[in-house]
């Protein structure tokens, strides 16, 4: 069968429903159709999608079915948001859907719309130059939730995700509005207190020269520009801020289920740029299906991803110059593998982040450091990774050392079978690069790998004895074995 040139991605969020038709070849964008859907306070009020914004999602779902139709796209994919998945009834929602429209969801988890937003920004079609800036903090808002990433040249350095939007925040005031006069201070302290722990928890930054945000309600309407100075938007929200309530719908262009949420966005825009220190405020119209298109489409080099295990890592204090070596070898024993795992790209970033903050929990015991790695990568919910993939990472950093992932493996009923066997194949590989470096005195410089029939032999070439290196390579060599069938030893080899 011959593979359609057109590919469809549709994306159903908390306020609207989203639509692109892309070249699969090119990226390009064919078709681009967006529909409001806002959903009413029900959803964080007492978490429940309304059986009519259920049917009204419906129509429109089925609208663009025919669109898909017309251009003879059959290649179709289609992510729901966070918000929605954490209604209770979310089951429900998506009975009915499959049942009208034969569409099969794939619901995003908070940290993945944190980093589809964040991709999107940078990556997506805009008129904002990021590049000229040297520092930069990007702001994804959905409904209920922030990320804040920091980049610098280009490179993300840290990002951080708090369950705190405007919906999110609109809903939680809604119960104390009612007993003070004073809203707008009475929302300042709330979002004030709310992200008290979060700041104290950022790394260290110097001031910033931009701020962008995407998903936002109101700054797209409210900026005279897509960039303004601090001052200028300090300035524009006061203006607008005291003005009657009535007079914002109509600047604004918000509908009245979205009113509620204006004040509570701009406060906290307000206090992310006072955290920040930035000189200028930016808005983004890009938000999460740029960055879930080009996922999709493989165009994801996975960098962000595996700067956040990195900086994971140096969050909790792993030794970098064992870290790199074993990312190192991990790369290497996977590619020169690479027919005996039979593995694939998304595979090779699982066993890198692995690599990165397998040792986090030594930070908290040294001992059994294994376990407590699990703990924290679990906690830690690295955005880019499905919460399946992030459960595979904290397990293949749990049994990287002696502990053997059998009964283990067999009590996590949220993994299949193959996933299973991911972790098993790449907990392998771990191992054996760990092992190279036991020492942890670098004295491999390079290694290289013959496969043969029924034995696996990985030089390494080292000046130095590799008396522990051996030992330990032997040892943990039994998991390797066990998996995929092959005798596998460590050679020396003293001279390039």
């Amino acid at each position: 069968m011959v593979e359609s040139k057109l590919f469809g991605v549709i994306l159903i969020g908390a306020t609207s429903v989203d639509l692109q038709i892309v070249n699969r070849k090119s990226g390009n964008k064919i078709e681009k159709v967006h529909h409001d859907t806002i959903l009413n306070d029900e959803l964080y009020d007492v978490g429940v999608v309304a059986q009519d914004q259920i049917e009204r999602v419906i129509v429109q779902l089925q609208g663009f079915q025919q669109l898909l139709r017309d251009y003879a796209v059959t290649d179709i994919r289609i992510w729901g948001a966070y918000s929605l998945a954490s209604a209770s009834n979310a089951v429900y929602v998506v009975a009915q859907i499959k049942q009208a429209t034969g569409l099969k969801i794939e619901w995003l988890s908070a940290s993945q719309e944190a980093y589809y937003g964040q991709l999107s920004m940078r990556y997506g079609e805009s008129d904002l130059d990021l590049s000229v800036n040297n520092r930069l903090f990007l702001v994804s808002l959905s409904s209920g939730r922030l990320s804040l990433g920091y980049y610098e040249t280009g490179d993300l350095k840290w990002t951080r995700s708090i369950n705190l939007g405007p919906m999110r925040l609109a809903s939680d005031l809604d119960t104390l509005v009612d007993e003070f006069i004073d809203i707008q201070g009475l929302t300042r302290e709330f979002i004030h207190s709310k992200l008290a722990d979060y700041t104290t928890l950022l790394p260290t930054f110097p001031p910033a020269n931009l701020l962008v945000v995407s998903g936002s309600l109101a700054l797209g309407q409210l900026l005279k520009t897509p960039i303004v100075s601090r001052d200028e938007f300090f300035k524009t929200n006061a203006h607008l801020l005291r003005a009657p309530i009535q007079k914002w719908s109509e600047k604004l262009n918000v509908t009245a289920n979205q009113l509620p949420a204006v004040m509570p966005e701009l406060l906290l825009l307000e206090e992310l740029v006072a955290i920040t220190q930035v000189d200028q405020v930016g808005v983004s119209e890009q938000h999460m299906l740029p960055g879930l298109v080009m996922d999709a489409l493989g165009q994801l080099p996975g960098d962000e991803i595996l700067a956040q295990a990195q900086e994971l890592s140096q969050r909790f204090g792993v030794e970098p110059k064992h870290q790199q070596a074993v990312r190192h070898f991990s790369e290497q024993l996977f590619d020169r593998l690479k027919k005996v795992h039979g593995l694939g790209k998304r595979e090779r970033i699982l066993l890198q982040v692995a690599a990165l903050v397998h040792d986090v929990g030594s930070y908290l015991n040294t001992y059994h450091h294994y376990e407590y790695s699990e703990t924290v990568i679990l906690a830690a919910e690295m955005e880019g990774l499905t919460p399946v993939e992030n459960r595979m990472v904290a397990m293949i950093s749990r049994y990287h050392s002696h502990a053997v992932p059998g009964d283990g493996l067999q009590t996590v009923k949220q993994l299949t079978e193959s996933e299973w066997i991911v972790v098993v194949k790449l907990t392998a590989i771990l191992r054996l690069a760990d092992a190279l470096d036991d020492s942890r005195l670098q004295k491999i410089e390079k290694i290289a790998v013959s496969t043969k029939a029924y034995q696996i032999v990985v030089t390494g070439y080292s000046l130095d004895k590799l008396y522990l290196e051996q030992s330990t390579f032997e040892a943990k060599a039994n998991l390797f074995e066990d998996v995929f069938g092959r005798l596998i030893i460590l050679k020396r080899k003293g001279h390039n």
